[in-house]
Order: structure tokens, then sequence, then C-alpha cells
């Protein structure tokens, strides 16, 4: 029987990437002669989609040694046809066995196993030296993607990563560049002309935007405008509309008015309302005088997107949206990074129960993102939907009206960030028209008729109501997408309608602000201190919020912050068997205010899956922009019965990355990596190809929080083992006894600093806390160990900072709190463990604590020294970091209400020799200094220690020592405990 030759299964390829996505019909194409200036050079299959870049594949039978030289050669390379050059190429290695024979090849290639890599152009030289014309291409830089080893999968997975490169970054990040020098200039004009004597210009632009006049504001003003017009270049030529060019005046320039009456034809007879309506008001706010020199500048703005082919990539004016937000610190609206957005959709659009093949079940779902932001997340599921859609055989154009009117639903309190979100929606299928919109601009603070309060809090006020108001930046209650039914008459449009259990995914990057002072002190609430909301509608809100919250079995907690508030929304909006998919603050796998909501997951959901970055810095450890605190992505199933006991779950799932990913390609393939996870496997490395580790995963119960944000799977294990009362290492097989206990069963908490401290007063004017703070001098009555200071915090003893004087009319008061909670055990509750030495410690004589050193009494004092013998040890400060909140690196933060979940040696199984034993360990140990506790790995009273507590108090054979040591290093490898300081482990060498 004939063999396939390597050109017949070019030719069967090619045909089944078209059947992948409507767009390839007719623009793949397999051996062709004459693709190339250089005539000489065929490439094997080349992908030419129109507006965006070539990408070829060149195919070889394994082991195909000669493929990725091949296709290095066919970067720079210019096509003929398009005049494009090649930036991109596969290089992909052929199964052997595909050409045994040419019998059923297409079912053949379709069930086939291809391995590729990718390879790019690289400007971005070491020596800044970008390609240029002439030089060789073995001259050029360009860049292997994985950097070793080969992806393996199938055609659908070799689809989706041509479809990725074809989003080219290099062209986004040009493109972001563009748009960004252009709406500055726009911005800057626009406030020199109006400043000081015709502000009333820029206020009523900014009351467009619900914000604050200033610079930032303008930005915006520009960036929507420029969003508006290069959507206009990518429809113009269909409806009958004119493009830019055409609308210029007699001089040249392109005219305000012209635009102004194009737009409104477009809100009247076509469709595009959520894009161009504020566009247009903030157009008609501009003054006339220097309409011509912004238009102008906006307008080269649109064209030079449109030639980089990326006009209707509208993550572009997402991007730059969240550079330009002026409530940034109170909305906490921080733009989720498409990388980011693209690994969350990914993995909760797998989960999904849909017929990808049939357009009823598809345009059925119901997605929601009830604080879209830029709108980066509800765009990245709607793509992960439309590509299943895709490569089932489907054509997503024609589902794209459904999508937008029944399908997707967004909500904001920001009008521009609804607008952003329905035109990258709407950018899918520019040229497709749909009526209304599920994208909602939600009240926020003002009386509000429609959510049947005097005051409205956003999306939160659907945890209760099913249906409510919403209003449109123009006043409009929806973002829509076809005309006014009248002009002049008010809209009587459906409110925004949203059933509990409703939503087959409800998909959010939530607000993480506190409904608390803790952000200001000038602020009332700072969660609600958005848009210029006076000090009373915040406490309105605020007790809003309250009411909600005393709804039966929520789990929102003003201590974790509104993003708590949003798990509920997610959770009563969720149908059985719909998925949840969240970005939180890391404090959600740690943080005493978030138990409730890991409670809720570990009863009503299933397949829970957690991911977070074990990064070096703190930027790293975020997966959106600009936090400046470590995040993870929360992914679970609801379901499809009630609630089950807690114990009969199975457990989470946890994912750490080394960082976070490079390219939305990285993104998808980690992915699908994850979704490969073996539901037997308990631990593993994550590997993306055959040979590049990006991350490791173990399986453990949501109650082991630290599980976490770790690069070394075996340190979970060694300290869940801990907890359970075995002493388990790295390279041992053996588990040894050991006799822990939680802290919380030897004795009581002390009082929180504000009781001692706190200047609130009550009803009858009484001060919180009875004492007023102050240095010693001489003999204090109260002494109070308060604050940290490093260098003191070397040695076990710690002498009290601070002296208590006690405030007038509280002296009752003070007395009993110095009765109920002085000793000489304090742990500490905020440990930098990256510039601390101690976990615990003992003052020479009782002393209250304070902020940063907590009383804790025992049930006997003379368990204090066992005690603090042990919180010191590695195995000691392990413990201490593996329940504290991670939420910044090189800190365990351990909230007084969290410090009695403390694991620690077990002094009440101590014989009265071994106590005796550890008073004099104690003794020796005294004077000895400690290193941070992030140098473990090379303190020598730390080795010492652990030596003396292990094996001389404890009795453990002297084996334990060196995979002691190993552990010891893994944990100061690790970034939450070294937080990238000069002086980690590795650092120097």
């Amino acid at each position: 029987m004939p063999q396939a030759s390597e050109a017949t299964i070019n030719y069967e390829l090619a045909r089944a990437l078209q059947r992948r996505h409507p767009l390839w019909r007719g623009r793949i194409g397999a051996e062709r002669h004459g693709v190339f200036e250089q005539a000489a050079l065929r490439p094997d299959i080349v992908v030419n989609q129109e507006g965006r870049p070539p990408i070829v594949l060149e195919t070889e039978f394994a082991p195909a040694r000669a493929v990725l030289r091949e296709a290095r050669e066919r970067l720079g390379q210019t096509l003929n046809e398009s005049n494009y050059s090649v930036e991109l190429a596969l290089a992909v290695q052929l199964p052997p066995d595909l050409r045994e024979e040419q019998a059923a090849l297409r079912q053949r290639v379709e069930s086939a196993e291809f391995l590729w890599r990718t390879l790019s152009l690289n400007p971005d030289a070491d020596d800044g030296t970008p390609p240029q014309v002439g030089r060789s291409v073995r001259q050029r830089r360009f860049k292997t993607w994985p950097r070793e080893g080969w992806i393996g999968g199938g055609v659908d997975d070799l689809a989706n990563a041509i479809e990725c490169l074809a989003l080219s970054e290099r062209k986004i990040e040009e493109g972001l560049a563009i748009l960004e020098r252009g709406v500055k200039h726009s911005a800057r004009i626009l406030r020199e002309d109006a400043l000081p004597h015709f502000a009333g210009s820029l206020e009523a632009m900014a009351k467009v935007l619900h914000q604050q006049d200033n610079e930032q504001t303008s930005r915006m003003a520009m960036a929507i405008i420029a969003n508006a017009m290069t959507f206009h270049t990518a429809i113009a030529g269909s409806h009958g509309l004119p493009s830019l060019d055409e609308l210029r005046d007699e001089f040249g320039a392109v005219n305000k008015s012209e635009v102004f009456k194009v737009w409104l034809r477009i809100l009247r007879e076509i469709n595009y309302w959520p894009i161009f309506r504020i566009a247009s008001d903030l157009l008609a706010k501009m003054r006339d005088r220097v309409s011509h020199l912004i238009m102008e500048s906006l307008a080269e703005v649109a064209v030079r997107l449109d030639r980089l082919g990326a006009s209707s990539v509208h993550d572009l004016s997402g991007r730059l949206f969240q550079r330009l937000i002026a409530d940034r610190k109170f909305l906490a609206t921080f733009y989720t990074l498409p990388n980011s957005a693209t690994l969350l959709a990914e993995i909760a659009v797998a989960r999904l129960s849909a017929d990808w093949a049939s357009p009823a079940s598809v345009s059925g779902l119901r997605i929601a993102d009830l604080a879209c932001g830029t709108g980066a997340l509800v765009s990245s599921a709607y793509q992960a939907v439309r590509a299943r859609h895709r490569r089932a055989g489907g054509d997503d154009a024609e589902l794209h009206r459904a999508m937008m009117e029944r399908a997707l639903i967004a909500a904001d309190i920001m009008p521009a960030a609804t607008h952003l979100t329905a035109s990258s929606l709407s950018g899918a299928h520019p040229g497709s028209t749909f009526t209304n919109t599920q994208v909602y601009t939600m009240p926020y603070g003002r009386p509000s008729a429609e959510s049947g309060r005097l005051t409205a809090i956003g999306s939160l006020d659907l945890i209760q109501k099913e249906k409510t108001g919403a209003l449109f930046g123009t006043g409009d209650r929806r973002a829509r997408g076809d005309r006014h039914e009248s002009e002049g008459r008010a809209l009587k449009l459906p409110e925004l309608s949203l059933p509990h259990r409703s939503l087959d995914l409800a998909i959010m990057n939530p607000p993480f602000t506190r409904p608390t002072n803790h952000e200001s002190a000038t602020v009332p609430v700072p969660s609600f201190a958005g848009f210029g909301t006076s000090d009373d509608e915040q406490r309105k809100m605020a007790a809003v919020l309250k009411e909600i919250r005393r709804q039966k079995d929520l789990v929102g907690n003003g201590n974790a912050g509104l993003a708590s508030y949003f798990v509920d929304l997610a959770h009563v909006k969720a149908k059985p068997g719909g998925v949840i998919a969240l970005v939180l603050p890391a404090a959600f796998t740690q943080g005493a205010s978030w138990a409730a909501a890991r409670r809720l997951l570990e009863s009503s959901y299933r397949d829970v899956t957690i991911i977070s970055i074990a990064a070096g810095d703190l930027h790293g450890q975020s997966f959106s922009a600009d936090t400046g605190m470590a995040e993870v992505l929360v992914l679970a199933t609801k379901n499809r019965v009630g609630p089950v006991e807690q114990g009969t779950v199975g457990k989470a799932l946890f994912v750490s990355l080394y960082c976070r990913p490079r390219s939305v390609l990285e993104a998808h393939e980690i992915a699908r990596q994850i979704e490969r996870i073996d539901l037997r496997s308990e631990s593993g490395r994550l590997r993306i190809g055959d040979k590049e580790d990006v991350g490791a995963y173990l399986r453990s119960s949501l109650a082991d929080s630290g599980s976490a944000l770790l690069l070394e799977p075996e340190i979970a294990a060694c300290l869940t083992a801990l907890r359970n009362g075995r002493l388990r290492l790295p390279r041992s097989s053996d588990e040894l006894p050991i006799r822990v206990a939680k802290l919380g069963s030897l004795g009581e908490r002390g009082l929180l600093d504000r009781d001692i401290a706190g200047n609130e007063k009550n009803s009858d004017g009484i001060p919180r806390g009875p004492f007023e703070l102050a240095r010693i001098h001489g003999i204090p009555e109260f002494p109070v160990l308060w604050g940290h200071h490093g260098n003191r915090e070397r040695q076990f003893l710690v002498p009290p900072d601070r002296e208590g004087r006690v405030r007038e009319g509280c002296r009752e008061k003070a007395v009993e709190i110095w009765r109920r909670t002085n000793t000489r055990l304090h742990f500490n509750r905020d440990f930098r463990v990256n510039s601390q030495s101690l976990a615990a410690c003992l003052t020479p004589e009782p002393s209250i604590g304070g902020r940063a050193w907590p009383n804790f009494r025992l049930a006997n004092e003379e368990w204090e020294e066992p005690i603090v013998l042990w919180a010191n040890t590695t195995l000691g400060l392990m413990s201490f970091w593996w329940i504290g909140s991670r939420q910044q690196l090189g800190r365990a933060i351990l909230t007084i209400s969290g410090l009695p979940n403390l694991v620690v040696l077990d002094p009440r199984k101590l014989s009265a020799e071994q106590i005796r034993r550890a008073a004099a360990l104690f003794a020796a140990f005294r004077e000895r200094q400690f290193l941070p506790a992030n140098e473990a790995y090379r303190c020598q009273t730390r080795q010492d220690l652990d030596e003396a507590v292990l094996v001389d108090l404890l009795g453990l054979p002297r084996t334990v020592l060196e995979p002691l040591a190993t552990l010891r290093r893994q944990w100061c490898a690790e970034p939450t405990v070294h937080g990238g300081k000069s002086t980690r482990l590795g650092a120097n060498s």
C-alpha cells in the first residue's frame, strides 16, 4: 500500500486547520510556489488571515532534526500576496505513523498527536538593534517557545496555537504606544484651551464620566473618543458609512460636526449604542476652537491602528483606560492582564456543559462579569466560547447577535468601563448588528428609585434582588445596540434581570477595598469613596451592605473587603452545575476573615482549583496590573444538590506558577495542562511541553491554607503531616510521631491592640482603650511590649518598649486588663520573616502585649519556655508562616483570632524532666543572637536550636538533622519567605 508523503500530509493538515475557523477557509495554503519574494523558499503551510500577520508552519517527520532551522529561515520573508513580513512560525513534528499509508488519511490526521515549537522575530534584541533590511535571517534575533522541548497536542490544540499567535503581542504593544501618545497629546490640547477661562467644558465632560475633573479624566475622555473613532474605522464601508478621511473639510481637517452627525446616524439607524453614545456626549462637550486639532490627532491614531491590523483589538483601549482611572485607590478597579484573563477564562469555559457544535446550546449559555472594568474577563470568556464553537465546525459570526443580546452579561459602576466592555465584545464581529446588549452601568451612591433603596451600591444590590434598575452614562438604563424608540422620548427598557441560580459562569475580578477606615484615616468608608461620594453617602452605602449581610448564609466580611461580598454575589447567581471563576486577594487562602468563604467552597462546590504565582517580587505575584499584592485565581463548580457535610468533599487543587503567563499562548497551554492533571495525582510539576517546568501542584484541604504560593509541594506535605502529629521530612520514607497541639488548647489569647489603647469613644464618651502609650521613664506601672524594633528582637528576651498611662476615668478598666492579660509570653502578630528573627518571645517581667506582640496566657507558666523554644525552631517558624496570611512578600500576618490555630509543641505531653531540660535549654540560648527567619539556612544559632529541641529535648534520632537541613533550605528558598531580599538563599552564589 502506498505511503503518504510529507506534502500529502501537509495538504490534509491545511484542510483540517481550515475546518477549525471560518475565517481560515481559503486562507490556508500548503506546498505553494511563489509565496515569498525569495522564490527558492517554499513554505509547507501558510496561514494568511486578512488583517493579521501571516504564520508559517514548517513540518517534518519526527525526529525532525532540520525543522527548527527551516522555520527560522522563513522568519523575515515577505509574502508576495500581502506584502506582509513573516514574524511568526511554527516548527511541527509529524508523527511517523502518518506516512505508513494514505488510506483514511483525513481521519488519521484528525486524531494525530503533533509536536511543535513557536518561533518569532524579536525586535527587542539585547543590543537594542532592530532587524534591518538586508541583514540575513541568521543575523536576526529570534525567540523560541517553549525554550526547551516541544508542545504536544492534536489539530485543535495546533489551531489554538495559531489563533493565539495571530494576536501578535508586539503589535498590541506598538498599538498601545500609539494610542497612549495620541490620548495624552489630545488631553493636553483640551486642557490648555479650557483652563482657566473655559473650565466649564471640562466639568461637563467629567460629569458624563461620573468623575471629578482632572487631567486623568480628560485623558479618559480622549481614550473613549479615540476608541469610538477606531471602531468607526473598523466598520467604515459597511452600512454605507463614510470613512474618517471622507469627513474632512475643505482644509483637510477631520470635521467634528461631520463626525458627530455620522455617529448620531449610527445611533439612530444602525447599532453600537454602547460605543458611540457616550463618545458622542463627550464630543458634544468639546470646544469647537480646538476640536480640529484633537480630531486630527485621534484620527491619526485610528488610521495607524488600522494599518497595524489592530483596529478591532479593543483591548488596547482597555489597557490604557486602566492607567487613567482617577479613583483607582478607592474603586480598586485594577485591570486583569490579558494573559491572566485568558488563563482564568480558558479553565472556566472548559468546565461548562455545552454542546459546542450546537448554536442553540452555545447561545443559551449565561456568562456574567458583574465587576467588568474594561471587560478583559468577559471578553476572554467569549473568546474561549467562540473558539470551541469554531473547533466544532460552527461559525461564531452567526451567533454574535444572540450572544450580545442574551448570553453575555456585564456590569460596572463606571460608564467608561461599560463603554469599553461593550466595545470589546462588539469588536469580535464589528459588522454584526444587534439590539440591546446585556452591558449595564449600575447605580452607585446616589438616590435610585430603580434599586428600591435611597442608596445604591452597584452590582452588590443584586445579592438580594433578581431585578434592579441600571443606568448608562447618558441616563439610559442599558447600554444599547440600536436606536432610541423615538427622539426626545424617555426610554422604557427592561430592568437588569438576573435571577438567582441562573448563571452558567460567573467570572469576576472584584474590587479589593475594605469598608473600614484602614485605607485612609480621613475617609470614613473607603470602599464606597469612589465618584466623590460624601461622608454621609459612604455611611449610608455601608449601612445598605450591612443590611444585605444580615441575609442568611452569606460569607461577606468587612475585614476581608468588598471582594468577599462578590463571592456571595457569584454564589447566589451561579446555577447548580455552574462555575464561579474569581480573581481574589491571596488572603482568601489564609485570612481568618475569609474563613466563611472557604467553608462555602468546601460545602457547596466541587473541583475547587486555586492558582497562585510563587514569584520573587510582589508585582509578579498578581494577576492584575498594579495591585502590588499577591492574588489567586479561584475556580469551582457548584454542586447540583445542596450543601454537603464538611469532610466529605474532595481536596482542592492548588497550583503555584513560577511566573505569570508571559503570553496568551502560554496561558492557553498552562490552562490545558491544568485541565489534564490526573485526579489521582496528589502532587507534581506542571510542565509545558516535555521539558519546561512552569509550576507545581498539590491536592490539599482548603483548611491547609498555606498550600498556595508554594514553589515546593514537599513543604506542604511536611507541614500537613506535622499538624497531624507526624514528622515527615524530605528524603525519608519514615514518619516519626511528634506531639503537637493547637495553641488555643493551651490557654487564652490576649487583647486586640484597640482594646488596650484605642481612641474611639463609646456613647458615654469613654475611650475604648484605657491606656495612652508613652516612652518608658523609670519603672513603669503598666509595661507594654507594643511595636517592632528589629535589632532588639534577636534574642529570646525582649524588654517592653512602652508604658501604658491610664486615661482619666479608666482606672478600673486598666487594672482589669492588666489582671487578665499580663504575661511574659508574646507572639509576633505581623511577622516580617525576611527581617525579624522571632515568632515568639518572653519579656523579662510580665507585661501587656501590644500591636506587634500580643499576649498569650498559658494555663501553666512552666510551659512558656518550651513554647518559645519550639516557636523559634525551623519547624516553629514554618508553622507560623503556614497559617499566616502571606499577602505581602517576606511577611506572615497572623491575626489575634487566628493565633489559637498555631500548631506548637504540646507541653502537656512533656515529662517533668523534659520541662526542666527545656528551662536549661532556654537559659543556654537566651543570650544567643538569631539571624532573620529567612536566613535560617545559614543561622548557626537556629540550627543549634533545632538540634537541641528535636534531639536533646524530644529524643528524636540524630538522623532527622540532615533531611531537616534540606527542608530548612527549601523553606528559605520560598519567595514568600525571602521576599526577594539580597539575603535570600543563593542570591550571592
